[in-house]
């Protein structure tokens, strides 16, 4: 069997476009091949992304022509709104395909403590890898072949940073729009206490329990459809909620409430905000009674921390 693999190269911004694009016409659950690769620049020893270069593939059949057709329209309209080159389009064997979306996925430092690790090489980690501090780095193993959140965008990196500065232990987590699960998943390894992650889409649901199964977390986790739970189901509130979404689904959440879900000292992360939109969501923060205290960015991204504001 041949595969066609079609890359594009782009920045922050056009990537998480294209790679809705190849996530909308190729996605099978259950088929790695399926859905946008992400593969984001250099990283360095602490996890900094050193440059800027974001390349997204995708791989399908050869013989799927109108999977083929659908993307490349799609990129054409695209490039009509963002600066992208035409997409590099060549045909692979059974078993460079094997190797090729694959070797794109290495395990990957974020932060002080976390490592993303691509489940195929969880096995073979060794001895646990150790930080500056000689301290075991914490393993966070995900599926690349769910096309949900594989670690490695900007967004998911900031949230990931975000949660090991600013979560205590114990502390209960709510996680909106899980997608695969990642910050979930990155929550228990710090130390969290019981967590809940919803998504309005039942596959990410399913990716979400499956990733924490392979992770050993599930005793902590517990992931459902729909998107914000009522004040009453925590009526003292979440010490810690994190919504890795899009600007304007976050400030629709905040019009909806989201921040009457915070415990009286409580931390709102949001991310997936470009950065011409961090200010509407600041705005749309201020007016839901919260206190920007950070801002974390990477390239064209940015993740925003906030708190109660003091009366």
């Amino acid at each position: 069997m041949q595969w066609t693999e079609i890359s594009v190269l782009c920045d922050g911004e056009a990537a998480e476009a294209v790679a809705e694009l190849f996530n909308r016409f190729n996605s099978r659950p259950g088929e790695a091949q399926s859905g946008a690769v992400i593969e984001v620049g250099g990283f360095d020893a602490y996890g900094e992304l050193s440059a800027p270069v974001v390349t997204v593939r995708t791989y399908l059949p050869a013989d799927d022509t109108q999977g083929r057709s659908q993307i490349e329209q799609g990129l054409w309209f695209l490039g009509r709104l963002y600066p992208i080159p035409d997409p590099v389009i060549r045909t692979l064997a059974e078993e460079d395909w094997a190797n090729a979306w694959k070797q794109h996925y290495q395990p990957t430092r974020v932060g002080q403590r976390l490592l993303i690790v691509p489940s195929w090489q969880a096995d073979s980690l060794g001895p646990a890898a150790l930080d500056e501090a000689g301290q075991p780095l914490l393993p966070v193993i995900l599926d690349p072949g769910m096309a949900f959140g594989t670690g490695l965008h900007p967004s998911t990196r900031l949230c990931m940073r975000a949660l090991e500065r600013h979560l205590r232990p114990g502390e209960p987590v709510l996680d909106v729009g899980c997608g695969s699960g990642v910050l979930s998943i990155t929550a228990a390894r710090l130390g969290a206490g019981a967590i809940l992650a919803t998504d309005i889409d039942p596959i990410a649901v399913a990716a979400t329990v499956e990733n924490c199964q392979r992770n050993g977390v599930d005793a902590l986790v517990s992931a459902r459809a729909g998107s914000l739970p009522e004040r009453a189901e925590r009526p003292a509130g979440w010490p810690v909620i994190v919504a890795n979404i899009l600007a304007d689904v976050i400030v629709q959440l905040l019009v909806e409430g989201m921040a009457r879900l915070l415990a009286g000292d409580g931390r709102l992360i949001v991310s997936g905000i470009i950065e011409p939109r961090a200010g509407d969501v600041e705005t749309a923060l201020a007016q839901a009674g919260l206190e920007t205290v950070e801002r974390l960015v990477e390239g064209d991204w940015v993740a925003l921390v906030a708190v109660t504001r003091e009366t």
